[in-house]
């Protein structure tokens, strides 16, 4: 497991950071997608933008749509100049925009516009595979809870600390979005804090993956004049001790605030 927990006030000053493993690679699963809602609306022309309940980037954000990711990585890349693929053209904005130090290698799920694209930059290998319990695993799209965390970082901060209204506007609608509950889904830190939380979660079932179950969610909560970011991540576990851990989480942060 791995976890990136930080505290700040109400002039966005970072209080403290607790970091667990937090450079280690995991499988991310669908965490990514908070960045590809931003990557989205930082890329498409506001009068175009499409956040209804049946459009691809809600559905994506809220409802983790596999297909419509694809279709909304697809999309936004078409309004970027490269020459790059989607996939490569989204890593260069998680990496030059964001902050993080990783990337999808590939998103290959069925009938997504996608399908046979990759990043070669992140490509599994000796150097870039998930240790577990002295074995290593190459599995595509590998992150780190500390990428996951400076990724919130810039959805809490940024529009505070930039000076251009579009980027402003993008964090904002992304965090609205992000904001959002699925209708008949909960997510591992809405199980655990029934107060709510800006985020996304990634979870993938041991039949999916070699590492085992990965439960994984990362994101944003604000308690009174306090905000926190939670990024968790696991591999090889059971969902009951990922809840375990993220509610001794809560209740530290609940701790810290006295209540």
């Amino acid at each position: 497991m791995a976890l990136d927990f930080r505290r700040f006030n109400r002039s966005f000053d970072e209080l403290f950071r607790i970091q667990i493993n937090a450079l280690d690679l995991f499988p991310v699963a669908s965490c990514f997608k908070a960045w590809l809602a931003l990557h989205y609306f930082m890329h498409v022309p506001p009068d175009e933008w499409d956040t209804g309940e049946y459009s691809p980037v809600y559905q994506m954000a809220v409802n983790s749509d596999n297909v419509m990711t694809g279709v909304v990585l697809d999309m936004v890349a078409r309004r970027v100049r490269s020459r790059k693929n989607a996939i490569e053209t989204f890593n260069d904005f998680l990496t030059q925009t964001v902050g993080m130090a990783n990337g999808l290698h590939t998103w290959n799920w069925p009938d997504s516009p996608t399908v046979g694209l990759t990043d070669p930059r992140f490509a599994p290998s000796a150097a870039r595979s998930v240790r577990l319990d002295g074995q290593e695993y190459r599995v595509d799209n590998a992150f780190t809870a500390a990428d996951l965390a400076r990724g919130y970082d810039f959805l809490l901060r940024g529009e505070y600390f930039t000076r251009s209204p579009e980027l402003k506007a993008a964090i904002q609608s992304a965090r609205a979005l992000l904001s959002i509950p699925a209708a008949s889904y909960r997510s591992p830190i809405e199980r655990v804090y029934a107060d709510g939380y800006t985020g996304k979660d990634g979870i993938l079932p041991s039949a999916d993956i070699s590492t085992g179950r990965v439960v994984n969610d990362a994101g944003l909560i604000r308690r009174g004049d306090y905000h926190y970011i939670i990024a968790f991540m696991s591999a090889g576990e059971s969902e009951s001790t990922a809840l375990s851990v993220l509610g001794q989480v809560i209740s530290q942060m609940q701790t810290f605030d006295g209540s």
